[in-house]
């Protein structure tokens, strides 16, 4: 009976010898998990702060700049003709662009002479603004995004190279907030093609030209859309102007076709679908007008009779020769083309 008890007690002083064991791992245990807690607190404390450190030296405006004197409007190509389809917003016209909202308050919209339009550098008074009339700014508090789309612009009279061309102002957050961009469609929006973004513009609240060749993008296109993107990808940063987009032009060439001289190198320009030429007999006589079209098999014929002037011209292409006469009748003066070999022409005086 003794022998029983002693092992009864011997058994309870072993398992409170285990508990007190336990319960010190517990403890231990729990300490060294807050201590690893409390460690990985404070390396995302230090992680947050130096992104929050990086995001703040990101985010800059840059300095305002010094107004051109002009901000002239595109030219297709300097020295040649162009012929140019252009939207000026005139008395508040939209001229058939139309906005679409993105996120948030979509801001684009034709201003009269406010937030800077009274400037220099574009046909004042009234332009596209995305922004907000009454701040100057496009600080809604929020997020904010929208697209301004052109109408279809129809390219079947005019020929490559081409190119677009607008006055702005620019005036918002650098590096990756605050974004725009510049695009453009030949399918009637279904794809768009980016040709700028802001790293190709003079980001400094003034007014500036761009223009840029988009002959490979245009390709064989029939018609072209623009679409003008702006995202303050977030609601920081959103109190400076914003965007002025005006005097926007889609240009081409007026003729994809011409003949020229063998002796004098005179020229004879003209468009094979409208009938619009223009003769330059390299000295200083220029010509243009309209003339009616007539084809028949492999000859083309140019006519235009009028009172101060009479144009004639044949191209035979089967055999790839052309024979002109451009009469002036006050004064009298007579101009005549003999290409013998219309594949060899420049359409450039020598």
């Amino acid at each position: 009976m003794v022998k029983k008890s002693e092992d009864h007690k011997r058994a309870f002083i072993l398992l409170e010898i285990g508990f007190v064991a336990l319960l010190g791992w517990i403890v231990l245990t729990s300490d060294a998990g807050k201590t690893v807690q409390a460690g990985n607190m404070a390396a995302r404390r230090v992680d947050t702060n130096a992104q929050k450190q990086r995001k703040s030296q990101d985010r800059s405006v840059p300095p305002e700049g010094i107004p051109e004197e002009a901000s002239p409007r595109l030219l297709a190509q300097v020295g040649t003709p162009v012929a140019c389809q252009g939207f000026d917003f005139a008395n508040g016209d939209p001229q058939g662009f139309t906005v679409e909202a993105v996120s948030g308050t979509p801001l684009w919209h034709v201003t009269n002479n406010l937030c800077r339009a009274n400037l220099a550098g574009h046909s004042t008074p009234f332009d596209f603004y995305y922004g907000q009339d009454g701040t100057c700014n496009y600080n809604t508090g929020a997020r904010n995004a929208a697209n301004l789309i052109s109408p279809s612009i129809n390219l079947t009279s005019t020929f490559p190279p081409y190119s677009i061309g607008f006055n702005y102002l620019l005036f918002v957050e650098g590096g990756g907030f605050d974004t725009t961009f510049v695009d453009i469609s030949t399918d009637n929006g279904a794809t768009w093609t980016r040709v700028l973004s802001k790293g190709n513009l003079i980001n400094d609240n003034q007014w500036h030209n761009k223009a840029v060749d988009v002959t490979a993008v245009v390709g064989a296109a029939a018609s072209v859309t623009l679409r003008f993107r702006f995202d303050s990808v977030d609601e920081i940063g959103n109190s400076t102007t914003g965007w002025h987009v005006d005097d926007v032009l889609v240009c081409g060439q007026p003729f994809n076709a011409c003949i020229q001289d063998d002796s004098s190198g005179s020229v004879l320009q003209y468009n094979s679908v409208t009938g619009d030429y223009l003769f330059n007999d390299c000295h200083g006589v220029l010509v243009s007008g309209k003339a009616s079209l007539i084809v028949k098999g492999s000859i083309t014929t140019l006519q235009d009779y009028e009172p101060d002037r009479r144009v004639l011209a044949k191209i035979d292409r089967s055999v790839m020769k052309a024979t002109a006469s451009v009469q002036l009748f006050s004064p009298s003066r007579l101009f005549t083309i003999t290409d013998r070999n219309t594949g060899d022409d420049t359409c450039v005086c020598p």
